[in-house]
């Protein structure tokens, strides 16, 4: 779970800085695009989130141990 949210928060900063690039250079049409695609992977993390809260962290502990 915290490598796949590794994963979501390096995404989420990209595609934060690509939102703000795109409007800075006035590549309109891209922004809404960008915006989508870094509300889905807010969406995810917080999914993921859930799911570590829901005890798979606790389940993954129990199976190493």
């Amino acid at each position: 779970m915290a490598a796949a949210q590794a994963v979501e928060h390096y995404e989420i900063a990209r595609y934060g800085t690509l939102v703000t690039w795109a409007g800075l250079l006035g590549l309109e049409e891209a922004v809404p695009l960008l915006t989508q695609t870094l509300e889905e992977e807010k969406m995810t993390d917080e999914a993921l989130t859930r799911l570590g809260e829901a005890g798979v962290n606790e389940r993954a502990m129990q199976e190493v141990a």
